[in-house]
């Protein structure tokens, strides 16, 4: 799928790898892969670099609970930030800001942070269902932490007013956009 997608950079959520049990990617299209993993086969994060992306390694952050990796590097003469997140199913919003305060510290140049969030930013047009599960306190908080940052929703901002999910729950029969990227 990444071939076919054209993808040079790769967030993957949930790769369940445990820690001391990582697997060697082999791939032509993407020689450099980074980890982050749990001691048991849950969560986990990965960054593929495709073989186009001339990226160099300056520092790594990798959530010993498999939550968060966070790479800074270079590409030709930009400093880039690149942050996979996989945020719990319970007290994402805590987990949130805790997390992107760690990011600030770690980040420079340009920023990029994607994964999967598991919490809607707008219930208006993020989902089918009409429940709010994360208190609205805690996403005002969450959206100010992202202002703080500098970065934007870049789907919602090449599509305003759009409904497109990335989850569908069989048990809610609803559908809810978690994923999302952010781009300084």
């Amino acid at each position: 799928m990444l071939r076919k997608e054209a993808v040079d950079i790769a967030f993957i959520q949930e790769t369940h790898f445990r820690h001391l049990h990582i697997p060697h990617v082999h791939s032509k299209q993407f020689p450099y892969w980074y980890h982050a993993a749990y001691s048991s086969a849950s969560r986990g994060v990965s960054i593929g670099i495709g073989k186009n992306v001339p990226f160099q390694m300056i520092a790594k952050m990798a959530d010993p609970d498999g939550r968060y990796l966070l790479l800074k590097g270079k590409v030709l003469n930009l400093t880039v930030t690149l942050a996979n997140l996989y945020a719990p199913n319970r007290h994402q919003t805590r987990w949130l800001k805790r997390t992107l305060e760690n990011l600030r510290v770690f980040s420079e140049g340009l920023l990029i942070i994607g994964g999967d969030f598991n919490l809607v930013f707008d219930a208006e047009i993020d989902t089918t269902t009409v429940s709010r599960p994360v208190s609205l306190g805690g996403l005002r908080q969450l959206r100010m932490t992202l202002s703080d940052l500098g970065v934007s929703d870049v789907w919602r901002l090449l599509h305003p007013g759009d409904r497109d999910y990335t989850f569908h729950s069989k048990v809610h029969n609803s559908y809810q956009r978690l994923d999302y990227f952010f781009y300084q």
